[in-house]
C-alpha cells in the first residue's frame, strides 16, 4: 500500500495559513507589544502554509520551487517564530539568528539543486538547520521570566524540543542509508512521520502560543490597574487596597504602622522652567530614588501628581522618624541634570504614625497631608508628624 502524503500537506497549509490570518486579524485588539508579536506568528504561519501549499504541487513545479524556495519558506517560518518568542518574552533579539537561518538555506538548497545537483545533502542542511532552529526556540522558552516558568512556555519548549529529536532521527537515518529520495519521495517511513510530526506539532503550538500571548495580556491589565505608567509604583488605588490589610495587620499586633505622603518642592516651576519632559524625568527619578532609600517592606505609590505615598508596615515614630531623615538625605545627596541642566530635587513630608489604634486609611492620609501642608508651610524640605503634642519640634530642616 502505498501512502499519498499530499492530503497531509493540503492539511498543514489549510491549517497553517489559517491560523496565521486569524492571529494578524484578532491582533488590533491587544495591546501594541503584544499585537507586535501576534504580527510575527502570522506572518510566521503563512509562510509555513505556503512552503506546505508549493509540496502539494508536485508535478507541475520547477526544481528551484519545489526545493528551494518551500525549504526557505520553513527557515522563515522558525526564524520569525524565534522572533516572536523572543519579543514575547522579552530577552535580546539576536538579529544574526532572525536573517542567518533562511539565507543559509536559500543558498545552500541552490547550490545543491541548481549548481551541484545533490538532494540528498540538500535535504540534510535543510533539516539540521530547521533542528537547530527548533532548540534555540524551546531554550528560549525554558528561560525564566520574572523568575518563573509558566506550564505553557514549558509545554511549547516541549513540544519543540519532541520535533527537533524527531528532526534529528531523521538525519540520522540518512547517515545510516546514505541517502534521500531524489525526488523527495513521502512514501519513505521516516519522511512520512516527519511531515506528519510537523504539522501536529504546528496544530499543538498554535493553541499553546495563544495561552502564552493570554498570559500576557492579564499581566499587562494587572499592571495597567496597580502600577502607575510613568513610575512604574503602585497607583492609589493598589495602595488603598495594600492598606486595608496592612492596617488590620496592625491592629491585631500592635507593630503600628506609619503613613508618610511626599511632595516635591516646587515642581510647577520645574514644568514652567524646563517643560513637561523635564517635569516627567524628575518623577521618575524621584519615584527611583524613594523606592532605593525606603525599606523593602515599604509599599511606595505615586498618589497623584507629583505627590507620593509610601505605606511602612511595623514602623512606629521612631522607625518613620529615622526613614524620613534618611529619605532627606538623600535628595540632599542627590545630582539631577536634565538636557545638560541641573535641576534640584527637594521634597517636603508629612508623616502619620498609628500605633495600636488603628483608623481607615482615608483618615490616615488625611492626617499626613495635613502635616504636609505644615511643612510646605514652614520652608519645605522637611518633615512633620500629625497630630504632634509639641508643634515647636514638628519641622526638622536640613542645612540649605
Amino acid at each position: 500500500m502505498i501512502l499519498d502524503i499530499r492530503p497531509f500537506w493540503l492539511i498543514g497549509a489549510l491549517a497553517a495559513s489559517g491560523f496565521g490570518l486569524l492571529v494578524l486579524i484578532v491582533r488590533k485588539a491587544y495591546p501594541e507589544y503584544l499585537a507586535r508579536v501576534m504580527s510575527l506568528w502570522g506572518i510566521a504561519n503563512i509562510c509555513l502554509g505556503a512552503s506546505y501549499a508549493i509540496r502539494i504541487g508536485r508535478p507541475w513545479e520547477g526544481q528551484f520551487v519545489f526545493h528551494v524556495l518551500s525549504t526557505t519558506l520553513v527557515a522563515a517560518c522558525l526564524s520569525i517564530e524565534y522572533w516572536a518568542i523572543r519579543m514575547l518574552k522579552r530577552q535580546p533579539i539576536p538579529a544574526r539568528w532572525i536573517a542567518a537561518p533562511p539565507l543559509l538555506m536559500f543558498a545552500a538548497c541552490t547550490w545543491f539543486t541548481s549548481v551541484q545537483r545533490n538532494i540528498s545533502v540538500e535535504l540534510v542542511i535543510f533539516n539540521f538547520i530547521d533542528m537547530a532552529m527548533m532548540i534555540l526556540i524551546a531554550r528560549s522558552l525554558l528561560r525564566a521570566e520574572d523568575g518563573q516558568r509558566t506550564f505553557v512556555d514549558v509545554a511549547a519548549a516541549a513540544a519543540y524540543a519532541l520535533l527537533a529529536f524527531a528532526t534529528g532521527g531523521v538525519i540520522l537515518d540518512f547517515f545510516r542509508v546514505h541517502s534521500f529520495s531524489a525526488e523527495y519521495d513521502f512514501n519513505c517511513p521516516r519522511s512520512i512521520f516527519n511531515g506528519v510530526a510537523a504539522i501536529v506539532t504546528e496544530g499543538i503550538v498554535f493553541p499553546l502560543f495563544l495561552l502564552m500571548v493570554s498570559e500576557r495580556l492579564n499581566r499587562e491589565l494587572v499592571v495597567k490597574a496597580l502600577r502607575d505608567p510613568l513610575t512604574g509604583l503602585y497607583n492609589r488605588r493598589a495602595l488603598e487596597e495594600i492598606a486595608f490589610r496592612e492596617i488590620s495587620g496592625a491592629a491585631r499586633t500592635g507593630l503600628g504602622l506609619s503613613v508618610m505622603l511626599l511632595d516635591i518642592d516646587r515642581f510647577k516651576q520645574v514644568n514652567d522652567k524646563y517643560g513637561h519632559a523635564a517635569g516627567d524625568a524628575v518623577l521618575k527619578t524621584v519615584s527611583a530614588t524613594l523606592r532605593r532609600t525606603l525599606r523593602d517592606e515599604d509599599f511606595l505609590c505615586r498618589w497623584g501628581g507629583d505627590e507620593f505615598c509610601a505605606l511602612l508596615p511595623r514602623a512606629k515614630r521612631e522607625q518613620a522618624q529615622t526613614a524620613a531623615a534618611r529619605v532627606l538625605q538623600a535628595f540632599e545627596e542627590l545630582s539631577f541634570t536634565f538636557e545638560g541642566k541641573a535641576i534640584k530635587i527637594t521634597i517636603s513630608m508629612g508623616i502619620m504614625t498609628e500605633e495600636n489604634r488603628a483608623k481607615d486609611f482615608s483618615s490616615l492620609v488625611a492626617q499626613a497631608d495635613a502635616a504636609l501642608y505644615r511643612a510646605k508651610k514652614s520652608g519645605r524640605r522637611r518633615f512633620v508628624f500629625a497630630l504632634d503634642d509639641n508643634p515647636a519640634t514638628d519641622g526638622i530642616p536640613l542645612r540649605s
